[in-house]
C-alpha cells in the first residue's frame, strides 16, 4: 500500500490554487499560434470517438481553443468520429491500418520523421515506457527544443506494478517536459514514489460542446440515482449498487436508479436474474443504454440529484466532472478521486470499495436527507466551476509547458 500523507514542501509547489491559476493566465506572454499540437496514439493504435471528449481529446483541443494553437491527433482509423464536428478545430491523422503494437510504433517513427519540424508540442497518454523511449529517443534528437506533456489519468493499482527502476523508466521521465496526474492521491503518492521527478496535479476537468449553456435548478431535480459508464465491466462493480438498492429500496420508495451507457455482453444474464429475483424493481432501475449525444446526456446529469460510482479502481474519469457541473452529490466507492470530487467528504459520501452494507447506510442517509441534499446543491456547483473547468486547467497547463 501507499503512503498518501503531505508530500515534501519541495513538491507541493506543483498543486496552484485556482487565483493562482488566473493570475498566471493573465501574465503568460502572448506566443505566435502556429506551435503545432500533436497526440500520437501509443498501445491503443486507435483513438475512440467517445475519448475525443475525454481529456485525450479535450487537451489539445482546448490549447487550440484558447491559444490558437494547431491541434492533431494521430492514430489509426477505428470507425467514424461525430465528436468532431463538436469539436472545431481540432484535426485527425491516420497512419495506415496495423495489427500489433510494434507495427504502430514503427508508423509512428516514420511519421515523426517526415513531420518532425511540425510537431511543436507532444501529448503522451500512459506510462507506457516501453513503447515511448524509442519514439521520444528520436523526437528529442530531431526537436531538442519540443516539449512533452506526459497525462498519468491511472490508478494507485496500475502505477504500482510499474517496473519503476528499471533504466527505460527513468530515461522515458527524463523525456518529459511536464508530467500530471488527475487527482490529488494519485500526485502525494507517485511524488514520493517517483521523487526524481514533478508530478503536478492537472485534474481531468468539464467542458461544455453544446450550444445550450448550463443552467441547473434544483427545484428541477428528481429522486434519481445516476451512474455513468461502460455497464457490467468489472471494474466498474454495478451490481454493487444494484444490490444495495435492492436493500433499501422499500425505505426509498421514491428513488430510482438510472444507469446509462454501454452494457457489456456478459452482464445481460446478471440483469435478467435481478429482475428475475426482484421483479418490483423494473419500474424503479432503468437502463438507459448508451447516450453520446451530449446535450441528452446532460440531460440525465441535470435530472438526477445524486450520482455514483462503485468502482473497484478509477483515475479520474470525466464522468465525475460532468455530474458535479450539473449539481449532483456523490456517492463514490474509496478510488483514488473519491476525496477530490467529494471535497473531502463535504459534498457527498465514501463507502468502501465492494462494501454493499455500507452503501446501503450511506443510501439511508442521503436519500432521506432532501436538506443535505438541497444546502449542499449550490457548493457543488461553485466548486465544479473552481477546479473542473477546462479553461483554467489548460491555461495552467500551458504555463507549465513555456514557462521557461
Amino acid at each position: 500500500m501507499y503512503d498518501c500523507s503531505l508530500p515534501t514542501d519541495n513538491v507541493a509547489a506543483s498543486i496552484i490554487s485556482v487565483s493562482e491559476i488566473v493570475e498566471q493566465s493573465n501574465t503568460i506572454v502572448s506566443r505566435s499560434s502556429n506551435i503545432n499540437v500533436w497526440v500520437p496514439a501509443s498501445v491503443s493504435l486507435a483513438w475512440r470517438n467517445q475519448e475525443l471528449m475525454k481529456d485525450v481529446g479535450l487537451v489539445p483541443y482546448m490549447l487550440h481553443k484558447v491559444f490558437g494553437y494547431t491541434a492533431t491527433m494521430l492514430g489509426c482509423k477505428e470507425g467514424e468520429y461525430p465528436y468532431l464536428e463538436l469539436l472545431p478545430g481540432l484535426e485527425m491523422k491516420f497512419l495506415p491500418d496495423c495489427t500489433n503494437v510494434m507495427e504502430h510504433l514503427s508508423l509512428n517513427i516514420a511519421f515523426l520523421k517526415k513531420h518532425y519540424s511540425e510537431m511543436d508540442v507532444l501529448i503522451l497518454y500512459g506510462a507506457y515506457h516501453r513503447y515511448y523511449q524509442s519514439y521520444l529517443d528520436v523526437y528529442h534528437n530531431l526537436r531538442p527544443d519540443g516539449k512533452v506533456y506526459l497525462a498519468l489519468d491511472a490508478n494507485s493499482l496500475w502505477t504500482d506494478s510499474i517496473s519503476w527502476t528499471e533504466s527505460s523508466f527513468s530515461s522515458f521521465l527524463d523525456h518529459c517536459d511536464v508530467i500530471g496526474t488527475s487527482n490529488r492521491k494519485m500526485w502525494q503518492h507517485l511524488n514520493k514514489k517517483w521523487n526524481r521527478w514533478t508530478i503536478n496535479y492537472l485534474p481531468n476537468g468539464f467542458y461544455n460542446p453544446t450550444a445550450r449553456a448550463i443552467s441547473v435548478k434544483y427545484e428541477e431535480k428528481e429522486n434519481i440515482l445516476l451512474t455513468v459508464g461502460r455497464i457490467g465491466i468489472k471494474e466498474k462493480a454495478n451490481h454493487i449498487l444494484l444490490e444495495a438498492f435492492a436493500i433499501v429500496h422499500d425505505e426509498l420508495p421514491d428513488w430510482q436508479v438510472h444507469l446509462v451507457g454501454a452494457i457489456e455482453g456478459g452482464f445481460i444474464q446478471y440483469i435478467e436474474d435481478y429482475f428475475s429475483k426482484y421483479p418490483e424493481l423494473r419500474n424503479k432501475v432503468f437502463f438507459k443504454g448508451l447516450i453520446e449525444d451530449k446535450t441528452e446526456l446532460f440531460k440525465q446529469y441535470a435530472q438526477a440529484k445524486v450520482f455514483i460510482m462503485t468502482s473497484i479502481s478509477e483515475g479520474m474519469p470525466n464522468v465525475f466532472s460532468e455530474s458535479l457541473f450539473h449539481g449532483c452529490f456523490q456517492i463514490t466507492s474509496n478510488i483514488d478521486a473519491a476525496e477530490d470530487v467529494t471535497d473531502n467528504g463535504k459534498l457527498g459520501r465514501v463507502f468502501p470499495i465492494n462494501d454493499i452494507s455500507a452503501l446501503v447506510n450511506v443510501l439511508r442517509e442521503v436519500c432521506l436527507d432532501d436538506k443535505l441534499l438541497r444546502e449542499t446543491f449550490p457548493r457543488i456547483l461553485t466548486y465544479a466551476k473552481n477546479n473542473y473547468d477546462w479553461e483554467l486547467i489548460i491555461k495552467r497547463l500551458h504555463h507549465m509547458l513555456f514557462q521557461q
